[in-house]
């Protein structure tokens, strides 16, 4: 594409734009937006270089793990999101927009290539960058997986780039859909959902309507037999679209799930399918009723406000898709869907349809009747017999009837044919409204006109009338009837009623043991004798272990009963409404606590049980402060009965901790009054053996046990979850490897943790066997993280299992918890504590990291050692190649051990300093003492860190301008990935201060080459000698002096370069060049041989010519510039006369008086540039011709014979020279 004048200026506002927006602090939202406006406005320069930075844009944020993506907590992400977001955009806009025909089959596929790479490596790395880049990439390829289809279908040959676009995109979408089967995030859900719309659309049947509306694209559009495209597989996935789509419904009510917008967009999304493919609204609307009936239900999870927004959004969804006229047959099921859910808009809509058509009627009917009575006083009555009106009719009251005595005579007779019978005359539609009380009207005369119009009327009419008493069902009443047989049903009602029949004796007698003896109140303790006081301590235990007895008893009947039932149940429907009907006959008891189970007369008892209890602490402590008198509670004393009596019902609710979780709940408050009553100081704790058997050491042995039994519950109810989906939707399938599906959280440890009256920091620990596994990892990382925030007692215990967990060898889990470190770091009171944690742990990985080193070059020493051992020649040669062979393999695994070492143990360290650069002093500080592999390991270490500050370089440069002798290789490390884009100028700051500890610590070039693009003139001329000083033969500096000229002769937008080409020439002349000795003529020889992408030379051969005009005109002439002259006669064939004009010049500036250097490449030069030099001896004096003869010999012959050749009279002025050679 040719870069015309326009096109220029059209790329030069392009860059100004994008410049001004990233310059800004965070970048500027709006100007991004305009610039996409401005590129879609010019489609070519989005194939002209801004794809390439839309890329690069959107590629730096991926994996960005130190972030969480909250703009508000991490200032990078804040900066890198919006360029990222924009990026998105302009590559969206760029594989979704068809093409210039030259770039269709040879450009575009390539850039659609990368557009899909960068889109599964943001899939790949989903929990670790931004959401709403991940948001923005699928919405992209939601737009993009219809265009593909589109591209591919009308290429039928087997081209391998569309093939391979087609297979990329197709296993995207495998991901995305697994995904919208896993994820809780309601805002992801979203696009999710728009992707699953657009796959079921465009994969299925376009309808027979005729609509032109409808989109363009569906399953008829691909061919039968495509060369790599399956036209089965595409159908299934639109039924599994489909499918997905609208098991995302019932699931909605889940409570991380039940979000207002998520609802309603996937209600959009399905109404809009419908209007699309009207072929699903049967299979669609019977599932939207049996959900609208269930989150209408008495145990729906949703608040009223939602409901009344979500059954809105519903019902006005479904009344505009029912208004579409091509619904066609399809209206009547939307209209059975519309009167079961009823509403305010469906009864407003029916009222307006009725009295526009009761309008139109009554115009009609008025219509009519003028015509009649034109008729009638033209005098044609026998033309058509008209009815007269009802009495009654309002709209007819003021008018005579039509031919009524004495105004125009009698009533003419009927036409022939037409029955005398009025009923008999009325027409089907006349008779119809008679029925249903309407009025019936003038008839005029009949066309096809007005019979399409009352066929119009009858089809309103009966829409009107299907709303049926019978059909309104209310939804809030609606019962799903049970899917068991009669039979069935009746031998599960008449075992539950012998359950009951039991359970009502069993109550009886533990009521008759809890209750047999009369009920006593306590008289005032103050008037009690001690031993009155002790009795009454006794007769309180005694009443208590008696009513526990009984109460073990019915505990143990109940658990065996509730397996039967629970056996049974499981051969039967199991759903919320059935199961309420089957068990109408075991009523519930309504207890005042609050609880409301099956079960009500054995929580009451195990309620009253434990009140007895926990009475019995409290009469005691009272006592003993009457007294002056302290009970025992050690292990040989009656309460150690005390807790055994209570222990049958601990042991229940251990065994179903779920169900049982209210009960739990309200007896460890009970218990807790007691504690706050008799020891509000928590001074007698259990590990005191005289209160080893308190109520405090009671209720810490609960809040214990119920705790484990709920962790335990819901590690097994999250791997059944995952176990579940893995079975339903598979491993998502992530650049050809296996990961497990996002994790669905239960909240039931964080709701204990939250609603206990108290927790033991050191319970915190049974969490732990959560973060132990990946499966639920994120379990506990998420539960520890809301736990720390809900509940500052446990502050302290959570974060430390935090910062433990924070280096565990699982990355999700690992990630997972230095996120949640990171979101405390802020605490003042434990910002120290969380560094010192980092710290410690980078170190020991750098330990780590060393004894690994040191461990594989031990083995690698004594593998050659074998070898040197050996004393056949031909053998050690070949024992030789196979352990290098070895040691290369062993020092490759043993990088790999390391890199994973030192990321594990840093990452908590790296995250923190994205708010703290000066923890990175540490990073400085192990990187001197370690060995060169673990060097390596480090730069590799703090790359995506780095990356992550290319717009924020303020952050970073105090730490970069204070690093310790010995890391020099990071320093320089950092700086190149602070500079690693050449097409931005390197902030000033950095420029500067790069700059200023070059000077101070005396530094070599290295740490120059990548800031010279940023520099003023005068400070590039001055650092260009340190950075010539750099070469030594090797290709390592020359690629950095290349890199260094690269960025010196660059323009960038809205700055030239730093030197033109020709001012870069002359400054390798200077004099602090030149004193670098050969270096400077390696520069230049680099100068010369850099080549650009087509081959041709990047330094013209006109810039030589004029550096060399401009070089000799300099007071002091450098001896490189002849051997530059020599070089480009040489390398470039340039033309010799340059060359002598040069020398010319230099004879006429008296060379011979200048520097022995200067004369000696001078004589050099006159040798070999012969004969075009001989004729400039007759401007050299003899003196000086004589010196140039004894600097080289050669040239003594060589001018003889010029000489000789000179007529006689020029001759004499050479005589000496004759006589010379003569002699």
């Amino acid at each position: 594409m040719a870069d015309t004048p326009t096109m220029q200026g059209l790329v030069g506002q392009a860059e100004q734009l994008y410049n001004e927006a990233v310059s800004e602090t965070p970048p500027n939202r709006t100007k991004l937006d305009k610039l996409v406006d401005f590129l879609c406005a010019n489609p070519p320069l989005l194939y002209n270089g801004f794809f390439a930075k839309a890329l690069e844009a959107a590629s730096i944020v991926v994996n960005v793990w130190h972030g969480e993506g909250d703009m508000q907590e991490d200032d990078n992400l804040a900066i890198l999101t919006p360029p990222a977001a924009w990026g998105w955009m302009t590559m969206e806009e760029t594989v979704c927009h068809a093409p210039p025909p030259e770039l269709i089959e040879t450009k575009y596929p390539q850039l659609a290539l990368q557009f899909l790479e960068i889109a599964n490596k943001t899939l790949e790395h989903i929990n670790s960058t931004p959401a709403p880049i991940v948001r923005r990439a699928i919405q992209a390829l939601t737009r993009f997986w219809p265009e593909i289809i589109r591209a591919c279908t009308s290429r039928q040959s087997e081209n391998p780039t569309w093939k391979e676009l087609y297979e990329k995109m197709l296993s995207l979408a495998m991901a995305i859909t697994q995904m919208s089967e896993n994820t809780d995030d309601p805002a992801l859900q979203i696009h999710l959902v728009k992707f699953l719309e657009t796959e079921a659309a465009i994969f299925s049947p376009m309808p027979q309507t005729g609509d032109s509306k409808h989109d363009t694209l569906s399953l008829e559009n691909i061919p039968e037999s495509h060369a790599y495209i399956s036209k089965t597989m595409l159908a299934r996935r639109g039924e599994l679209a489909l499918q997905q789509l609208m098991r995302l419904l019932p699931s909605s009510d889940h409570a991380r799930l039940c979000n207002t917008s998520f609802i309603t967009a996937i209600i959009s999304s399905i109404v809009y399918l419908m209007n699309l493919r009207p072929q699903f609204c049967k299979d669609i609307l019977d599932r939207l009723t049996d959900w609208y009936a269930i989150i209408n239900s008495s145990e729906q999870t949703m608040t009223h406000l939602q409901l009344v927004i979500i059954g809105k959004a519903l019902r006005i969804s479904l009344l505009h898709l029912y208004t579409r006229r091509y619904m066609g047959a399809y209206s009547e099921l939307l209209e059975n869907t519309l009167d079961k859910i009823g509403g305010p808009e469906w009864a407003a809509w029916q009222e307006q349809q009725a009295r526009e058509r009761d309008r139109r009627m009554r115009q009609k009917a008025r219509e009519r009747d003028q015509i009649a009575r034109q008729q009638l006083m033209q005098g044609r009555h026998s033309a058509r017999w008209v009815p007269a009106p009802e009495e009654g009719d309002e709209e007819m009251a003021d008018q005579p009837a039509p031919g009524a005595d004495g105004d125009f005579g009698a009533v003419p007779p009927p036409p022939p044919g037409m029955p005398d019978d009025m009923e008999a005359r009325m027409s089907a539609s006349s008779r119809a409204r008679g029925a249903s009380g309407q009025k019936r009207l003038v008839r005029a005369p009949k066309d096809d006109t007005d019979e399409d119009e009352e066929v119009q009327m009858r089809m309103l009419e009966e829409n009107a009338k299907r709303v049926r008493l019978d059909d309104s069902v209310d939804v809030h009443s609606k019962k799903v009837p049970p899917s068991m047989t009669e039979e069935e049903r009746q031998q599960l009602v008449e075992k539950q009623q012998k359950a009951a029949t039991v359970d009502k004796e069993m109550e009886a007698e533990m009521k008759s043991a809890l209750l047999s003896v009369p009920q006593f109140s306590l008289p005032a303790i103050d008037n009690l004798t001690a031993e009155a006081r002790a009795k009454l301590a006794e007769d309180a235990i005694v009443r208590v272990i008696n009513g526990s007895q009984m109460l073990q008893k019915f505990i143990k009947h109940k658990r065996l009963l509730t397996g039967a039932t629970i056996a049974n149940r499981n051969n039967a429907q199991r759903g919320h409404t059935a199961s309420t009907e089957a068990m109408t006959s075991d009523a519930g008891h309504f207890l005042a606590n609050g609880l409301t189970t099956n079960s009500g007369v054995l929580e009451d008892g195990m309620i009253m049980l434990v009140r007895l209890v926990t009475n019995c602490y409290i009469m005691v402590v009272e006592s003993n402060q009457v007294g002056e008198k302290e009970t025992s509670m050690d292990k040989a004393s009656k309460w150690n009965e005390m807790h055994l009596c209570v222990e049958e019902i601990l042991k229940d609710i251990v065994d179903a901790p779920r169900e049982r979780y209210n009960l739990a709940l309200t007896l460890l408050y009970e218990m807790w009054m007691a504690v706050a009553i008799t020891d509000p100081e928590l001074v007698n704790t259990p590990d005191k053996s005289k209160y080893e058997y308190t109520v405090l050491s009671l209720y810490l042995h609960w809040c214990e046990r119920i705790f484990e039994a709920i962790v335990s519950d819901s590690i097994e109810t999250t791997r059944n979850r995952a176990a579940a989906q893995k079975a339903s939707s598979g491993e998502m399938l992530v650049n050809g490897m296996s990961q497990p599906p996002p994790q669905e959280l239960d909240s039931l440890i964080l709701d204990f943790i939250k609603e206990a009256p108290y927790i033991p920091s050191e319970l915190l620990s049974k969490i732990e066997p959560c973060l132990k596994s990946p499966v639920t990892a994120t379990l506990g990382f998420a539960t520890l993280d809301q736990a720390i925030e809900l509940r500052p007692p446990i502050f302290q215990a959570g974060l430390k299992i935090l910062l433990t967990y924070s280096v565990h060898p699982d990355r999700a889990t690992r990630i997972g918890c230095i996120r949640a470190v990171k979101k405390q770091y802020a605490t003042s009171s434990v910002v120290e504590k969380i560094e010192k944690a980092a710290v410690a742990s980078l170190k020991f990985g750098v330990d780590t990291a060393i004894a690994q080193s040191k461990e594989v070059e031990e083995k690698i020493t004594r593998l050659f050692n074998q070898v040197n051992e050996t004393q056949d020649k031909r053998q050690t040669d070949s024992d030789l190649a196979a352990k290098r062979i070895e040691s290369l393999a062993l020092r490759k695994q043993t990088d790999q051990i390391i890199d994973g070492t030192l990321v594990s143990h840093s990452e908590l360290l790296l995250a923190l300093s994205t708010k703290n650069t000066d923890l990175l002093q540490h990073v400085f500080g192990v990187y001197k003492t370690v060995p060169p592999a673990v060097q390596v390991a480090i730069r590799r270490m703090i790359t995506p860190l780095v990356k992550s500050m290319v717009n924020t370089p303020g952050k970073i440069i105090p730490v970069l301008t204070k690093f310790p002798s010995g890391a020099e290789t990071l320093a320089l490390r950092i700086i190149f990935l602070l500079c690693a884009d050449s097409s931005r100028v390197p902030p000033r700051e950095l420029v500067l201060s790069v700059l200023s500890m070059c000077g101070t610590r005396n530094l070599d070039g290295n740490f120059v080459v990548f800031i010279v693009s940023g520099m003023e003139r005068s400070e590039a001329v001055n650092s260009l000698p340190a950075i010539v000083k750099l070469l030594n033969g090797t290709e390592g500096p020359r690629t950095l002096v290349r890199e260094s000229f690269t960025r010196l002769t660059t323009s960038y937008v809205g700055r030239p370069s730093i030197l033109s080409p020709t001012e870069l020439l002359i400054a390798l002349h200077s004099d602090a060049a030149s004193a670098t000795g050969n270096s400077a003529m390696e520069a230049i020889t680099i100068y010369e041989a850099m080549r650009k992408p087509d081959g041709s030379p990047m330094y013209t051969t006109a810039v030589f010519e004029a550096a060399l005009k401009l070089l000799v005109e300099q007071e002091n002439i450098s001896p490189l510039m002849l051997q530059t002259a020599d070089m480009y006669h040489r390398r470039r064939n340039g033309p010799t006369g340059t060359v002598v004009k040069l020398l010319h010049r230099l004879i006429e500036r008296k060379v011979w008086d200048m520097a022995d250097s200067v004369f000696e490449a001078f004589v050099k030069n006159f040798w070999t540039m012969q004969p075009g030099t001989l004729a400039l001896i007759k401007l050299i004096p003899t003196d000086a011709l004589k010196r140039i003869i004894e600097c080289d010999h050669r040239l003594g012959t060589t001018i003889k014979e010029y000489v000789s050749k000179m007529p006689d009279k020029s001759r004499k002025t050479y005589k000496w020279l004759l006589e010379d050679v003569k002699s």
